[in-house]
């Protein structure tokens, strides 16, 4: 009776792994751009136009808790599967934080995270 249990154990183990390997964890769907405006925050109103630099994403800030990741905040901010690839999230998140590496982020600092729409 115990040698059925661990058979039945290793036989769904195994067919968890090869589920995760055909298809991965996060879906890759087709690199889309994401059109929306990042979040502007608080700007004075001056008498001379800056022009930042726009990017077509939507972001929003958080702050980082112990534990926290780019992707694990990513996924925490989104109902459901992420609809672009780790490397896009990655790439938005520098692209958002002015290049910084996602493994460079530190436990209550604030930073931008990207938002993507389901499509």
């Amino acid at each position: 009776m115990k040698r059925l249990f661990i058979c039945i154990g290793l036989l769904i183990l195994m067919t968890g792994v090869i589920s995760d390997l055909r298809t991965g964890s996060l879906p890759d769907k087709d690199q889309t751009k994401v059109q929306a405006n990042i979040k502007s925050g608080q700007q004075k109103q001056s008498s001379e136009t800056i022009q930042e630099p726009t990017l077509d994403l939507q972001s929003q800030e958080v702050i980082v808790e112990p534990g926290h990741t780019v992707l694990s905040i990513v996924e925490h901010l989104h109902q459901g599967p992420i609809p672009v690839s780790i490397q896009q999230i990655v790439d938005d998140f520098k692209a958002l934080n002015h290049s910084l590496e996602p493994d460079a982020i530190q436990i209550g600092q604030t930073y931008l995270f990207p938002i993507y729409d389901k499509e």
